[in-house]
C-alpha cells in the first residue's frame, strides 16, 4: 500500500510552521526585553549614580529600588506571558499541518475528518 501522506513533505512543513511561529514569538520577546533592559540600566544606573553623589538619600534610594524591582518582574510577567503565547501559537501550527495532512488523506478516502484536538 502506497503511503497516504507524504511524510517528508509533513516534516518539513511542520518544521517550517513551529520555526515561523517561534522565531515570531522570539521577535516580540527580544523587542520587549530590550526595550525594558535599556530604561531598568539607566535607571539603575541613575539610583547608583546619584546614591554616591549624596543627591538621592536612603529613604528614597529604597524607594526607586522597589520601583526597579517592580519593572523587572513586571518584564518577567510579559516575558512569561509571550512565551506562553509562542508555545500556543507553535501547537496550533503543528497541529493544523499534522491534521491537514491526516484530513486530506480521510478527504480522498471519503472518510469522516479528524477534529482539531484542543491544547
Amino acid at each position: 500500500m502506497a503511503a497516504v501522506i507524504d511524510v517528508n513533505a509533513t516534516v518539513k512543513a511542520l518544521i517550517d510552521a513551529i520555526q515561523k511561529q517561534a522565531k515570531q514569538g522570539w521577535t516580540k520577546i527580544s523587542t520587549l526585553v530590550t526595550q525594558q533592559s535599556k530604561m531598568m540600566a539607566q535607571q539603575a544606573a541613575w539610583i547608583a549614580e546619584s546614591s554616591i553623589a549624596g543627591t538621592l538619600k536612603d529613604d528614597l534610594r529604597g524607594w526607586f529600588a522597589d520601583q526597579l524591582a517592580d519593572s523587572v518582574r513586571s518584564l518577567a510577567s510579559d516575558v512569561a506571558a509571550l512565551t506562553i503565547l509562542t508555545a500556543e501559537k507553535v501547537w496550533n501550527a503543528a497541529v493544523k499541518v499534522l491534521w491537514g495532512a491526516i484530513n486530506q488523506a480521510l478527504s480522498v478516502a471519503s472518510k469522516g475528518l479528524l477534529t482539531l484536538p484542543a491544547l
